[in-house]
């Protein structure tokens, strides 16, 4: 899974979260193990844990050691300290000998068994004594004592006794010694209620720890799980919209702007849900099921393949429905993409939509994008309805087998009330893992989608490179000197140049217009000199080097470049002004923005350079707008200034006095204007006319006029008779000329 690559920086937490969760696990699953031993041992043994008592009468103890070996007896005797005043000897052992299942319990269980049914008097000849009749464990004692009846006679008759029993023979031993401990306490005068008390409090207590334990560790597994998810989500966000900033327009065209946008919020945040959950249930499934398997496979319940039946019937439903959604999963994202597409489009376009009237027309897009992303979503979340329900069957019919099956383990004596209750519980914390599971898998599917889609983009790779060595002009290469050499330019997609042959030279101090028809290249031309594009033929030269060796970021602060839809960024002006950065100072703004002509309506808005402009520049006209968008690229005091049309929104006497202050001050930075004005570029020092993508005029205004048709033609369409100072039978010859 493409999740699992996202955890490889957070190695240490994910440990941390495996530690929290094996606690977790152990402290839930050791619930049910205290919840049978209250069962078993609270309520049916009425808190008496082990066959060997804490405290016995020695009398008591010397009738056990009757039916014991030499070596057994001495390792009891040893186990208890002496009799005290009232003939009462106490345990002094570990608890680890005087549980359940310690040898020295083993050892008094049978004993203890043998002299409960002699006090309720048995057949003689089940002991092995020899006697007749019907003996009682003080007859026995006497019997002994005479001589009558030997020590390897009374044990042989006690194994006589306990095999005899048969296949519920350690049931009964087991649960006849507790009544006998039972029997010893009450007869020193211990009150069983006390007894009883004391162990139910005792295990309440270690209930109420665990679930404590259980508790704080689930809390601090969800603290590290919500950190490491944004953690990953933040750095994921960042490295996919910086990836996103290094594209040039062919790679931001091929994902289109509402994919990237989604990719990089909607997309980020499903896989953030996704490590939270994989960290919080996902590996908590996994521990959960292990440690409940490893309790089942020691509780020897018999009734351990309905948890293979249980786990069979969960795989098969998930399978079902995970074949069923995945599909879907994949086409939803799909559909994100598309309705956020149509929503940008409808505000971006809002005034010719209104003023078209195609309101209706619109929402109707929207209605069909949105309803496909809708009925995509309901099949999934119908699907997935089907699980819970699904899931809760399986579980109840578990229950019902093991309640089933258990009841005559119950019955045979084989299995205890309180072990059964537990080996359900197991069993449910089994199923529940799987279960665990499938609840995430509505969310880790579309998420796996969403890593995709983020990959793609990481592994995307612009078409701008960095040079593998980067170069810098030389110390004495002639600054702002811009040169192209038989420039061509096919679009990556494309199958024929949309440039060809394209060649000129721009010194410092001068102006280079270019004009054309519309879709002519002129943009695409000009968008080649900061490396929006690279050239597929011919050379592009600043200060006497090629572009493409000069290190973007060196480039880049070398020209300004003003495109045809101005931009502005919310903040202020100052801020939209200094956007090079903290190399442009106060001086450089303002200077800049006197030259661009806008200081008059900057100081009349209020707060001047500190108002504010909003997103995209909305609270500012569109001429106001293209001279805050020159101001920005002059401030930065670059050697080569690209006007992409960035004239078209200003009336010509602000075009004229922007166009003589840039002639007077920019004296040390080449000037390349695209325009559609003839007005705009008819003084400058060279003009190249292009036409689907070729240059065919190439000189002054007064030269192209003379021997360009296609530029003459342009010029005819803007300037008057008088202001093209050519006869009418000049014209005539010209255009004649470019027909020929």
């Amino acid at each position: 899974m493409r999740i699992l690559k996202l955890f490889r920086n957070h190695i240490p937490a994910l440990i941390v979260a495996v530690a929290l969760t094996i606690i977790s696990c152990n402290a839930d699953l050791t619930l049910p193990t205290y919840m049978s031993e209250i069962v078993d041992v609270g309520i049916q043994q009425g808190g008496i844990e082990s066959p060997m008592p804490t405290t016995i009468r020695e009398q008591s103890l010397a009738d056990l050691e009757l039916f014991m070996s030499d070596e057994d007896a001495a390792a009891v005797e040893a186990a208890y300290s002496a009799a005290d005043a009232d003939g009462i000897r106490t345990y002094t052992g570990s608890e680890a000998d005087r549980a359940e299942d310690g040898v020295l319990a083993d050892t008094m269980s049978l004993p203890e068994t043998v002299a409960l049914s002699l006090e309720q008097g048995v057949d003689a000849s089940s002991t092995g004594s020899g006697l007749t009749g019907t003996v009682t464990l003080e007859q026995i004692r006497q019997a002994y004592d005479l001589g009558i009846i030997s020590k390897d006679q009374l044990v042989e008759g006690a194994e006589s006794m306990a095999e005899a029993m048969g296949e519920m023979g350690g049931s009964i031993v087991e649960q006849r010694a507790i009544s006998y401990v039972s029997a010893e306490y009450e007869a020193q005068g211990i009150d069983l209620a006390d007894v009883q008390n004391s162990y139910l409090t005792s295990m309440s207590l270690k209930m109420f720890g665990l679930c404590a334990v259980s508790l704080v560790s689930t809390v601090l597994l969800g603290a590290v799980a919500s950190h490491t998810a944004s953690t990953i989500a933040r750095d994921l966000r960042r490295e996919t919209f910086a990836k996103v900033m290094s594209f040039s327009p062919a790679e931001v065209g091929k994902f289109s702007q509402a994919s990237l946008i989604t990719r990089c919020t909607n997309d980020v945040q499903q896989i953030q849900m996704a490590a939270t959950l994989f960290i919080r249930m996902v590996m908590m499934a996994p521990i959960m099921g292990v440690i409940a398997v490893m309790r089942v496979v020691a509780t020897s319940t018999g009734l351990e393949w309905t948890i293979g039946v249980a786990v069979i019937a969960v795989c098969a439903v998930v399978g079902v429905l995970m074949g069923l959604t995945m599909p879907k999963f994949k086409k939803m994202q799909e559909f994100v993409d598309r309705v956020n597409l149509v929503a940008r489009e409808m505000l971006d376009g809002l005034m010719p939509i209104r003023a078209f009237g195609q309101q209706e027309h619109e929402l109707e897009r929207f209605d069909k994008a949105s309803t496909d992303l809708m009925q995509t979503q309901l099949f999934t979340n119908r699907a997935m309805n089907f699980m819970m329900p699904l899931m809760m069957l399986i579980m109840n019919c578990v229950t019902v087998l093991i309640v089933w099956f258990g009841a005559a383990g119950v019955d045979a004596g084989t299995v205890q009330v309180g072990n059964m209750m537990a080996f359900i519980s197991y069993t449910m914390q089994i199923v529940m893992a799987f279960m665990i599971l499938t609840m995430v898998s509505v969310i880790l599917p579309r998420a796996e989608v969403a890593c995709e889609r983020v990959e793609q983009v990481l592994t995307t790779e612009s078409s701008i490179k960095e040079p593998e060595v980067p170069e810098l002009p030389a110390a004495d290469a002639p600054r702002g000197r811009l040169e192209f050499s038989d420039v061509a330019f096919r679009y990556p997609d494309g199958e024929e140049n949309v440039i060809e042959h394209v060649s000129f030279t721009v010194e410092a101090g001068q102006m280079l217009g270019i004009i054309g028809s519309t879709g002519c290249g002129k943009s695409t031309l000009v968008q080649l000199i900061p490396r929006l594009y690279d050239v597929t033929q011919g050379t592009v030269s600043l200060d006497g080097l090629d572009v493409r060796k000069m290190p973007l970021s060196e480039l880049r602060r070398r020209v300004g470049y003003i495109p045809q839809q101005g931009m502005l960024f919310s903040g202020t002006v100052e801020s939209n002004l200094k956007f090079a950065g903290d190399s442009v100072s106060d001086e450089d703004m303002r200077e800049a923005a006197r030259v661009a002509q806008a200081v008059d309506f900057i100081e009349e808005r209020e707060g001047g350079y500190e108002g504010a402009i909003s997103q995209g520049g909305g609270n500012v006209s569109g001429g106001q707008r293209q001279r805050l968008c020159i101001a920005r690229a002059l401030a930065k005091k670059p050697e080569v200034v690209v006007f992409d049309d960035s004239f078209s929104a200003l009336d010509y006497k602000t075009d004229a006095r922007l166009r003589e202050e840039l002639a007077r001050t920019q004296t040390d930075a080449a000037l390349v204007v695209v325009a559609q004005r003839i007005a705009t570029i008819m003084h400058a020092d060279q003009i190249i006319v292009l036409d689907e993508g070729q240059v065919v005029g190439h000189g002054t205004h007064e030269e192209l006029l003379r021997s360009c048709p296609a530029y003459l033609e342009i010029a005819q369409s803007q300037l008057s008779a008088a202001e093209l100072g050519m006869a009418q039978e000049e014209i005539n010859a010209v255009l004649a000329g470019g027909e020929r």
